[in-house]
């Protein structure tokens, strides 16, 4: 998270810094906007427990997996134009 902020600075790009805590676990937060003016958020996520859904087999984000789904019809793809 520091080296994002340092660069953030240098690159004179204006963010906001919070802090989340719930259970015991911490996340810290930067938001700013990018040019289109789309906000972005970078946290270290990598500090939060992974927790399986119950019923659900979790799958692997990849261009397979997709394709897969896609031709299963369990996602729908939406185009705007």
């Amino acid at each position: 998270m520091g080296a994002v902020e340092k660069k953030l600075k240098e690159m004179e790009i204006d963010y906001v810094r919070a802090t989340v805590e719930e259970g015991g676990i911490q996340v810290d937060q930067l938001f700013f906007h990018d040019p289109d003016g789309f906000m972005i958020e970078i946290c270290n996520c990598d500090s939060l427990p992974v927790i399986p859904l119950v019923g659900e087999v979790a799958r692997a984000c990849s261009r397979v997996n997709l394709q897969i789904m896609q031709n299963q019809n369990q996602i729908k793809m939406v185009k705007h134009l």
